[in-house]
């Protein structure tokens, strides 16, 4: 699904995105790993494929094992103005489809979606309560609080609330990179906690429940959305991390792993921005279309996995002083 293709449609802004890229190391295969795009004003697509080694490179992936040398690893991101997008959550009483196209055909203008936080998928979390349930605080636009389940309480240190400029916000864990560092990385090095338990057994019909980060050390798909830090500082990137064969693990992202790939990514402003997780597995979903057009469609499945919530940005006239996009460590 991101299959190298030569750059195209270059732009100011495209050409220093992709020299950044292109500092980093030097040759014909990354050149041919690499794709950046810009698909409207202020909104510009990249799209990495490689084998571990060369992700390692760029600074983008932990030491993988020699057997996994042929093994492609995939990462996409949207980095958008935030002076010229808003951004907003999603949430209804039934689950979303995040590859409907947006309402308005033509006359939608651009817009951007990635999928959002956890929900009570299956009702694993919670079988008493509906499945779209979002795991922790959700606000619609204006500030509408939404019913919602509590955060696990092992792992409510690492719960997060992204705010958005029209009032609404949503929970999710956890904080991946901050200064620059991959505070996530830090944090669950050795750590068990963040780990299956030792009597846990998929065979016998063991479940991880929505919001619970057991899986924080084995390979999955993955998503994150990375803010600036302070305002007018940079970029906001939404970026997804599918996996091309679910059964090789090497072609998947460990938390830890994504945590530093993350802080590579933010490292690439100054101040640096900060990333937090988002829900991954078959959620992992990254669109984008302009006029009604899909100009983007990174997802983990063919037959995309409806969700309990989503983050939009949509774009609008371009603004001197946007109000900024905010990650705060969640009040339990």
């Amino acid at each position: 699904m991101l299959k190298p293709a030569g750059v195209r449609n270059r732009s100011l802004a495209e050409a220093r995105t992709a020299g950044r890229w292109r500092a980093v190391v030097e040759g014909g295969r990354v050149r041919r790993a690499i794709t950046v795009t810009t698909l409207a004003p202020g909104m510009i697509a990249v799209r990495l494929e490689g084998p571990p080694a060369l992700l390692e490179r760029m600074g983008l992936q932990v030491a993988a094992a020699p057997q996994a040398a042929r093994t492609a690893k995939q990462l996409a991101l949207i980095s958008l103005d935030p002076r010229r997008f808003s951004g907003s959550v999603v949430q209804g009483e039934a689950l979303l489809d995040p590859c409907a196209a947006p309402a308005g055909g033509e006359r939608a203008g651009t817009c951007v979606r990635i999928n959002g936080g956890y929900f009570n998928y299956r009702q694993r979390a919670c079988s008493a309560q509906p499945e779209p349930r979002p795991i922790g605080p959700l606000n619609t636009a204006g500030g509408r609080q939404q019913p919602a389940l509590p955060v696990p309480s092992a792992f409510a240190g690492d719960y997060h609330q992204m705010m958005f400029a029209d009032g609404s916000s949503f929970a999710s864990a956890p904080l991946l990179a901050e200064r620059g560092e991959p505070v996530f990385g830090i944090k669950a090095a050795g750590n068990p906690m963040y780990r299956l338990p030792p009597d846990f057994c998929f065979e016998r019909g063991d479940l991880v429940p929505p919001g619970v980060l057991w899986h924080a050390h084995d390979a999955n798909p993955r998503a994150a959305i990375s803010l600036p830090s302070s305002a007018g500082s940079g970029r906001i990137r939404l970026v997804a991390a599918p996996m091309g064969d679910r059964s090789c693990a090497d072609s998947g992202w460990t938390l830890t792993a994504f945590s530093a790939a993350m802080a590579r990514l933010d490292r690439q402003q100054s101040p640096p921005n900060v990333s937090l997780n988002l829900d991954g597995g078959e959620s992992v979903a990254l669109l984008a279309w302009v006029g009604g057009r899909p100009l983007l469609d990174v997802r983990q499945t063919l037959q995309p996995r409806r969700v309990g919530n989503l983050v939009e940005f949509h774009d609008g006239p371009p603004q001197r002083s946007p109000r900024m996009v905010r990650c705060v460590k969640l009040e339990t």
